[in-house]
């Protein structure tokens, strides 16, 4: 239970904002699958052979499509977990998750892009740097609640904050590698992303 509500400055219920989240991410997961857009432009009067090197092109797409997919359930999954321990909000919570809401959406389109010239630097930063802002923002959303107890209750032990801060920092972290990578080799840099999952599941 919470303990001060004064301390806390619970002004605004959590169920709506949980339930924006789920359908903005929702939304965001769905419509990756416009980066295929190539394959529904084709004639209709194509081969196997034809069909068959049309998919094999598309490489690129599904590898930036699985890569986001995985990063968005990834970003649902730690506001699930934090939502565990958030029991309110204020003004100041919602301004940073409606922040960090509006990176989530862009990311099927620096994905689209990064995915269509996955050889260019900028679209290969165009896609990290949308990762890297929204992970930052998901960090600081977390960062902000759990500080001085303002929005979480008693439940919340240092042990455990520490712990769900440290996996909010992974994703920004890969991002600022990521980045300087794309300097080197912008296809590798993006590629770099699917240590994400890995990280998180060794270090549990």
């Amino acid at each position: 239970m919470i303990a001060n509500k004064e301390r806390v400055g619970m002004e605004f219920k959590t169920n709506r904002i949980e339930a924006l989240n789920d359908g903005i991410f929702a939304i965001a997961m769905t419509i990756l699958i416009i980066s295929f857009e190539t394959l529904f432009q084709q004639p209709d009067f194509l081969n196997e052979s034809s069909l068959l090197s049309l998919i094999s092109q598309l490489w690129p797409d599904f590898l930036h499509y699985c890569i986001s997919f995985l990063l968005l359930g990834i970003f649902w999954i730690q506001h699930h977990n934090h939502s565990h321990y958030i029991k309110g909000s204020n003004t100041q919570s919602l301004y940073i998750n409606i922040i960090g809401l509006m990176f989530i959406s862009l990311i099927p389109f620096s994905a689209s892009i990064a995915s269509d010239y996955a050889h260019l630097r900028p679209a290969a930063l165009l896609f990290e740097i949308n990762l890297l802002l929204a992970g930052v923002a998901f960090f600081a959303y977390w960062a902000y609640a759990s500080g001085k107890r303002r929005l979480t209750d008693d439940s919340l032990d240092a042990k455990t904050k520490s712990y769900y801060t440290r996996r909010s920092l992974v994703i920004p972290l890969v991002s600022l590698i990521a980045i300087c990578l794309a300097f080197v080799n912008p296809r590798i840099s993006t590629m770099l992303y699917l240590l994400v999952p890995v990280i998180l599941w060794v270090y549990k």
